[in-house]
């Protein structure tokens, strides 16, 4: 039987997402962002907050790489959302490497296997303090070590974690259990 909680969105899996920008000094931030995700084949979306340095940010340089947080990179991922970068240069902090991305003025994070190249399209201030942010992907770099033999990213390889709002729990998102566009075919 179904019993009423309290009204909040649950939805799960929530990416647990690196932003990364450059400041109007060209100085490397990063922030963790937990309200975002893919909006259409080569766009994503993010909700963020409009007093983070990473928005300021976001507004120079309507440019940012996009980073999806591992196992491997959970605590850097972690604190990434619990330091602000207007108290403190996280990266110089953690001691990482950067690179400029090839397509954006952004900085990829190199322990980051993955990493999209983001062309801001839109911010819309929301009124509640917050801002969307839709950007269209430009270029996407992975590491070998998480592909495949077709050059395709392999999930079981990147390891992925995601937030659960919940409880503030980090999740490895586990093993393959189906196949999209076939399993349910046979219900037709």
């Amino acid at each position: 039987m179904k019993q009423e909680i309290k009204t909040r969105t649950i939805i799960a899996p929530q990416p647990v997402l690196i932003v990364a920008t450059y400041d109007a000094d060209g100085v490397a931030d990063a922030m963790n962002v937990a309200w975002g995700g893919q909006c259409w084949d080569n766009e994503v979306a993010l909700n963020i907050s409009s007093n983070h340095k990473t928005t300021e940010n976001l507004r120079q340089q309507m440019a940012f790489t996009l980073s999806i947080g591992t196992v491997d990179t959970m605590r850097e991922a972690d604190y990434f959302g619990i330091v602000s970068g207007k108290k403190e240069n996280k990266i110089d902090h953690l001691g990482l490497k950067t690179t400029k991305a090839n397509e954006v003025n952004a900085p990829l994070i190199d322990i980051f296997p993955l990493a999209m190249e983001c062309e801001v399209e839109s911010m819309t201030d929301n009124g509640d303090e917050g801002v969307r942010v839709v950007a269209r992907i430009r270029r996407t770099v992975a590491d070998s070590s998480i592909l495949d033999k077709d050059g395709k990213v392999d999930y079981s390889r990147l390891n992925p974690i995601m937030y659960d709002s919940e409880t503030h729990a980090y999740y490895s998102l586990g093993e393959k259990v189906g196949h999209a566009f076939h399993d349910g075919a046979d219900l037709k």
